[in-house]
């Protein structure tokens, strides 16, 4: 049975300033198995954003802002696909990250086994190493990759910035969920692509 839910308000920043000496661009997860038709886990909405992070990944260029790019990997016998249909397997086209969104040899890559990009990575490690103090996190798909590496973001002190229009997920109301969860726990500022602003 479906019934209409209401989403509590919660606030879209127009514009959010970030210092780019002090800020890294996280790409969750653009790999074809989500994005690209015919990927095993395919994400419909995840396309459309690939624009919206072109930009982010321009501006963070330009600026010499960090740029990581967490991808989903997993092999024989990962427990996870107990849960989700076999994905992301290492060395695969579904594993790889779409053309269009390639990692240039300066950025780093993180792989990861489970829905945090900070579960059992070096993420945090480089993150500080970096001096990085907010984290401008989009990809894919918004409830699960990106609401828990958010999360995790939140919980170890970084500033958590969200471009809506960057994010994708399967399902409209798993979008303004995740969305709603992360500026009302975690204070993250959720915003459009074009609100993301640099300091000086």
């Amino acid at each position: 049975m479906s019934r209409t839910v209401d989403v509590p308000e919660y606030e879209v920043h127009g514009e959010v300033v970030v210092d780019p000496e002090r800020a890294a661009l996280l790409v969750i997860d653009m790999q074809n198995d989500f994005v690209k038709e015919g990927g095993s886990l395919y994400v419909p909405d995840a396309e459309g954003t690939v624009h919206r992070i072109q930009e982010l990944l321009s501006l963070a260029r330009s600026s010499g802002m960090q740029v990581v790019y967490s991808q989903d990997t997993h092999e024989d016998g990962d427990p996870e696909w107990e849960i989700w249909p076999e994905h992301a397997r290492k060395g695969s086209w579904g594993w790889r990250i779409v053309d269009d969104l390639a990692p240039r040899e300066e950025e780093t890559v993180i792989q990861k086994v489970r829905y945090d990009a900070f579960y059992s990575t070096h993420l945090d490690h480089f993150l500080r190493l970096w001096g990085v103090q907010t984290l401008v996190i989009c990809g894919t798909v918004a409830n699960i990759c990106v609401h828990y590496t958010a999360a995790s973001a939140a919980l170890r002190w970084y500033e958590v910035v969200i471009p809506r229009d960057a994010t994708s997920a399967l399902d409209p109301f798993d979008l303004e969920a995740s969305l709603r969860q992360t500026s009302f726990l975690f204070a993250g500022r959720i915003t459009q692509t074009s609100g993301v602003r640099l300091a000086g």
